[in-house]
Order: C-alpha cells, then sequence, then structure tokens
C-alpha cells in the first residue's frame, strides 16, 4: 500500500521530534522586552551592512544592523539598532523568547568591528552579546569554522552547519552541528554526504528540519533536504521548481512557507526575498528587498 507523502513526513517528525526533545532541557535566557508586542502575528527579522572585504574569510569592515520587513514588498519597515557584531545566522527560540545569531569568519580579536568569533544572543534594541564570551569559534579547537544556517526547534534545541572548509581537509562533505545555547559549545557531525554551500537549514511544520539547497552549478536543478536532527544526514529530496537561490532563511511560523535570500554574500548587488512552500517543492515569489540583507529570522510570540 502507498503511504502519502505527507503521512510519512508527519511519522518522521513524531519520531525524531520525540526524541529530540528528551536531549538536555535549556537554561532559560530572558530578554529585556518582547520583540513582537502581544496581539501583532510574527515579526519577519534581518540583518543588513556591508562586508567590503575582497578577501573572502577575512574580517569584515562593517558589522550587521538588526531591521524589521516588509515580508509582503522587502521593505524595511524599522531599523532596531547596531548588533556590534557581524552576523551569519539568525533564529529565534521561542523556548525563551530570545533572538540568537552566529557571527562570520574572521570575526576575532583582530576585528575591529566583530570581536568574538561564536554565539551570540541579539536584544531587542539590536545589540548583540556573546553567549559565553570563552567559547571563541564554538568552543572548536584549530581554524575557524564557518557556522552559520542557524536554526532552533520547538523545544528550543540549536543545529546549524558549515560547508567543506577552503584548503587542506579530511572531510568529504558538510558539518552538521548541534549547539548548547546555554554553553555556546558546538557538537560537530562531520561528513553528512551532501555538499551545500549558500544554503538554508529551518525547522518548519511538525518541526521537521530542512536544509533549502542553492541550486545545483552542473545540472541547475534545486533540493530542500529533509535532515535528521541528530546527524544533519538527509532523509529526504524534496525538488524545488522553479530552481531559486534561497539562503540563509526561516520558516514562517504561521504559514509554514519558507523565506530565504537570493543574494551574493556581502558584496552588494540586488538582494530579493524567495518564498517557498517546501513540502510542496514550488517557489511561490521572489520580491527584490533592501541590498546587503544577509540573514532572515522570524519572531513569534
Amino acid at each position: 500500500m502507498k503511504i502519502p507523502y505527507r503521512w510519512l513526513l508527519l511519522a518522521t517528525a513524531i519520531v525524531f521530534s520525540a526524541a529530540f526533545a528528551r536531549q538536555a532541557t535549556a537554561q532559560p535566557v530572558s530578554t529585556p522586552a518582547p520583540f513582537v508586542p502581544p496581539g501583532l502575528q510574527p515579526s519577519l527579522m534581518g540583518t543588513i551592512g556591508e562586508c567590503n572585504n575582497p578577501q573572502p574569510g577575512g574580517p569584515c569592515k562593517n558589522a550587521s544592523t538588526l531591521v524589521q520587513l516588509d515580508p509582503n514588498t522587502g521593505a524595511v519597515i524599522r531599523t532596531i539598532g547596531p548588533v556590534g557584531f557581524t552576523v551569519n545566522g539568525l533564529a529565534w527560540d521561542k523556548t525563551t523568547k530570545t533572538l540568537f545569531a552566529t557571527t562570520s569568519i574572521g570575526c576575532g580579536p583582530a576585528s575591529p568591528v566583530c570581536p568574538f568569533h561564536g554565539l551570540i544572543t541579539i536584544a531587542p534594541n539590536g545589540r548583540g552579546t556573546p553567549v559565553n564570551p570563552a567559547a571563541v569559534n564554538f568552543g572548536i579547537e584549530g581554524t575557524d569554522v564557518p557556522i552559520r544556517a542557524l536554526a532552533v526547534d520547538v523545544f528550543g534545541h540549536m543545529v546549524a552547519s558549515y560547508p567543506i572548509p577552503p584548503g587542506p581537509s579530511t572531510e568529504v562533505d558538510d558539518t552538521y552541528v548541534r549547539i548548547n545555547k546555554t554553553t555556546g559549545i558546538a557538537t560537530e557531525f562531520p561528513n553528512t554526504t551532501i555538499n551545500t554551500a549558500q544554503n538554508g537549514i529551518s525547522f518548519g511544520e511538525f518541526n521537521l528540519l530542512w536544509n533549502v539547497n542553492r541550486p545545483d552549478p552542473a545540472t541547475g536543478l534545486q533540493n530542500a533536504i529533509l535532515l535528521n536532527p541528530f546527524t544533519g544526514k538527509p532523509l529526504f529530496f524534496q525538488p524545488l521548481n522553479p530552481p531559486t537561490l534561497a539562503a540563509l532563511g526561516d520558516f514562517n511560523p504561521v504559514s509554514n512557507l519558507y523565506y530565504g535570500l537570493n543574494f551574493t554574500g556581502f558584496a552588494g548587488g540586488t538582494t530579493s526575498i524567495v518564498v517557498i512552500d517546501v513540502p510542496n517543492g514550488k517557489v511561490l515569489k521572489s520580491t527584490p528587498t533592501v541590498n546587503d540583507l544577509h540573514t532572515l529570522g522570524w519572531v513569534d510570540k
């Protein structure tokens, strides 16, 4: 008997969500004021700012600024404030009402605008603060890792990923990480068997973890990849049509539509917000937005 696709996804979600929920309970983290006032719909947040660095992986010359966006038009509704760090991943934890972010590779004491490379929180005024100043590079020894595409599930568990680092490496494919949001320390799960770049990882409906990959440079085809939340390895490939870059995005918690970015790093140029019905594989629209927008994250109550 053929099992309907949605029932298969729901069964998968129930199994993994129940198991994932049994992991270590998160410690509460408070913010001074709510991002979303009572009675209002979820807010689409993002960070803007140029890097102005011709050498990939080097220190950026500009830090990020937190903004609120109109999800329909892509316009900036309000500029909230400077983060004080260069952000490359953004995610809301509804269990603690906290906005988390990862900072870009190249951040650290040598950077004049981004003094810390690791996990930070962002206050409602936009100001960023390291979760654990001692957990430099997410507590990972050796070369700085470009962890980004941050995501938090409904139970408060935090995950992310990074592609194969440049230069000599023993890794075969992407590295998936699970991050302790209290200590800022990441646990790595290398060799996921998928190789992504300019991707977006987010938890959608039924707490399913999706990786929206970029179009394949060789074939032009694109997939959203359902991931095992424990290991980051693929469970299912959903073709997307038409293929469109949609990096560093997040699922709207009400509509379950994924919002990602079609952009060129921190290099300037036209940027668009791409909306995707991931479970059905349909790219719905692409809306021009403010340039140098480099992360997105939905914030709800």
